[in-house]
């Protein structure tokens, strides 16, 4: 087994991710999101089975850290990888993964006073407008990516897609509850997309997107651990607990999750987040068609119509060239 340090990825360099074409990471970017909305089928399964959405939220934390580890062994890394982890990985390495708790929890809150229709709206549009934020200034890249008609153009259309898949209104809560869930929600998608250029800087500094999955899942799995811990002490988890062996597969959320952190990490640095934002949701929203109209639940006009701006509005911008000097 070699402990000798893992080589920089090859995309490290800006000249690299300009000239490569970007098709294979916006397929990888697609399954992504793909995985995203599968995670959802076993997460949702498992709260709706009497586990409740922290409790499952901990438990595919913990099987997507279980599944990074495994591989690591499985491939003979495990030496290398506990020595990166002791000699070479930052601190920041594992602050990126408590990216993706704040959606679960603000998603968990914000379902029961708004409805899942606005909520999804309000974390897009967070992740959307992060994305280009941060692609503006590189955050996560080997350059910056400027601002264009095109690229705001797509900001727009995706937006509009997303709006379009709206079936429900706002509860009958207080008014200015429900804004904050809103807020709450948005935040929420724009931190999650500072996740996704988080570890496109540590792929940067390591070279080794399944090593970025795995501080990640450590970072993550440690604060989702402590939010889970003081709930139990106050008693927020009472009624609540885990399937049963029979119902095995609603564990498999956590494995789902190391797939989607990996290729994302893998993507971000040859996409930029904007692309990789659109390429996910795009992905995650195809796949939602194809299971519901495959489970039975049928298909509206409205939702398909959304899932085709959603498509168009990563085509708008899968050629446009990655990458632009600073």
């Amino acid at each position: 087994m070699s402990t000798s340090p893992v080589p920089p990825a090859a995309s490290s360099s800006p000249a690299t991710a300009r000239h490569e074409a970007p098709l294979a990471a916006v397929l990888v970017a697609v399954l992504s999101g793909a995985l995203v909305a599968v995670q959802g089928i076993f997460n949702g399964a498992f709260t709706a089975a009497g586990g409740g959405p922290l409790i499952a939220g901990w438990v595919s934390y913990i099987g997507t850290l279980l599944a990074v580890i495994l591989v690591f062994v499985i491939g003979g890394n495990a030496p290398n990888m506990w020595r990166i982890l002791r000699h070479q990985s930052k601190w920041w390495w594992y602050c990126v993964g408590i990216g993706g708790v704040p959606i679960v929890i603000s998603m968990s809150w914000g379902i029961p006073i708004v409805g899942i229709a606005i909520t999804s709206v309000c974390s897009v549009a967070g992740q959307t407008i992060m994305s280009l934020i941060l692609d503006r200034y590189g955050v996560g890249l080997p350059a910056r990516i400027p601002l264009t008609t095109r690229r705001l153009l797509a900001a727009g259309i995706a937006l509009v897609g997303v709006s379009l898949a709206i079936t429900s209104g706002t509860s009958d809560a207080d008014l200015i509850i429900a804004i904050a869930a809103c807020v709450l929600v948005f935040l929420s998608g724009a931190i999650l997309t500072v996740q996704s250029a988080g570890n496109g800087a540590v792929v940067a500094h390591i070279g080794n997107p399944l090593m970025a999955t795995l501080t990640s899942s450590i970072g993550g799995t440690i604060l989702i651990s402590l939010i889970a811990g003081g709930s139990w002490i106050v008693g927020g988890l009472d009624g609540y607990g885990f399937p049963g062996s029979s119902n095995w597969w609603m564990y498999l959320g956590g494995p789902v999750g190391a797939g989607i952190t990996f290729c994302a990490a893998w993507a971000v640095r040859r996409l930029g987040t904007f692309r990789l934002t659109l390429a996910v949701v795009a992905g995650q929203m195809v796949t939602a068609l194809v299971v519901d109209a495959f489970s039975g639940i049928g298909l509206s006009p409205i939702t398909v119509a959304s899932a085709i701006i959603m498509v168009l509005a990563t085509l708008l911008v899968a050629q446009q060239p990655t990458q632009k000097k600073s």
